[in-house]
């Protein structure tokens, strides 16, 4: 069986059968019409001469047109032509020589009469017939070539959509080989404004290639943030135990090795939490039962801290965000006020809708493994970044605030 992978071309060969047979019928419609009416005019002219012959009954010979014969009775017709009238009272047929003949029936005194005329002997007939065929084949080759244009032009038409969308799709496919561009500068797929089946499957194939390309940005940013953010603590974890591979660990050393380990714990936890698609779905919650619960995890981590949490939030408080999302950023500032600020307190509150962790800062720590409020920060970044919320980090001498505009 043949196929055609083509769309153009299939659509060229059904609009091109459908036009032939549409030629074809008008030929045989054509046909039965120009025959219709050469019997019901020659049959006009049989009842005219029915007519005259009644009123000439007397005459032993009347007048007969040319080409015509008169059977004064039905037992006088020839056999093969009584079997090709069917008991008809009228009507035309054609012999197995090709002759046409067109018949009628009449009473004439006490018998049925009949008129036989051979419409095929017509000199002016015979030059119509071949005249007629010319005309309708002519006129159908001429209808048939036009209808193939058509079905060409039809064709390239529906099909330059389907050739558009493909050409403009595997377009975007090369532009976006693991290089995520800014949406104003890719070309929007073909078709987006139509209201039929393209564009139906233009905006399918759209909104396929935007969750494609939400994967890679965030696999992207998950490659690129575990690259930045887990780089300083392992660094750490292998210097403590590359300077300490024969000897015991002291009490200082071991806070570093377990601050490294808390912060890889709390980095992983956050990274991860950014490449899950169910962290992108974001609606209305109260902030302050998510901060509560992040100053309470650092109580229950270590309980015999000396660490005063100031919060002045109200109850009602709402904005737009992620309760998972929105709870590790509450924790990595409340983790890092108390690992890297080098005081014992911090405050949270609501002011003109911008939510402000500020914590102060001492410029002297005790810790050996102080490494200062700038850790984490890219992290906290890029949370705000996901939840679409604007921030601003404020960092001199004595205090380090972090505000986020919410509403």
């Amino acid at each position: 069986m043949i196929r055609f992978k083509s769309l153009k071309t299939r659509l060229l060969i059904a609009f091109g059968l459908l036009s032939l047979i549409i030629c074809l019928f008008f030929i045989r419609l054509s046909s039965l019409l120009i025959e219709t009416a050469e019997t019901n005019a020659f049959q006009s002219m049989l009842i005219k001469e029915q007519e005259r012959l009644l009123q000439q009954e007397n005459s032993e010979k009347p007048s007969l047109l040319q080409y015509t014969v008169l059977y004064k009775s039905i037992n006088s017709v020839p056999q093969d032509i009584r079997i090709a009238m069917a008991n008809q009272h009228s009507g035309s047929f054609t012999t197995s020589d090709g002759m046409h003949y067109v018949f009628r029936l009449f009473k004439n005194k006490e018998n049925q009469s009949v008129l036989l005329m051979n419409v095929g002997s017509f000199t002016a007939n015979q030059y119509l017939s071949q005249y007629k065929s010319l005309f309708l084949y002519s006129i159908s080759v001429a209808a048939f070539i036009l209808c193939a244009l058509s079905s060409w032009y039809l064709a390239k038409l529906l099909s330059r959509p389907i050739e558009l969308l493909t050409k403009q799709v595997k377009n975007k496919a090369t532009h976006s080989q693991l290089v995520i561009k800014e949406s104003n500068n890719i070309e929007k797929i073909y078709g987006l404004d139509r209201h039929d089946e393209i564009g139906m499957l233009a905006n399918a194939l759209d909104d396929s290639y935007t969750k494609i390309e939400s994967l890679l940005v965030r696999e992207q940013n998950f490659t690129r943030d575990v690259s930045h953010e887990l780089r300083t603590p392992i660094t750490i974890i292998k210097n403590t135990l590359a300077l300490h591979e024969h000897q015991y660990l002291d009490a200082e050393e071991f806070n570093v090795l377990q601050e490294s380990t808390n912060e890889l714990e709390q980095t992983v936890e956050v990274l991860l939490a950014l490449a899950r698609q169910e962290n992108l779905n974001f609606k209305s919650l109260k902030l302050l039962p998510i901060i509560e619960q992040a100053v309470l995890n650092l109580f229950h981590k270590y309980p015999d801290i000396e660490f005063e949490v100031d919060l002045d939030i109200n109850s009602k408080v709402t904005a737009h965000c992620n309760a998972a999302l929105f709870g590790l950023l509450s924790q990595n500032l409340v983790n890092n006020a108390f690992y890297h600020g080098g005081g014992r307190k911090m405050s949270i509150k609501e002011v003109n809708n911008e939510l402000v962790f500020e914590n102060p800062i001492v410029t002297s720590s005790n810790k050996t493994s102080y490494r200062g409020l700038g850790h984490g920060q890219y992290l906290v970044k890029r949370i705000a970044e996901q939840m679409n919320w604007k921030v601003n980090i404020v960092k001199n001498g004595q205090v380090y605030k972090v505000a986020f505009l919410i509403k």
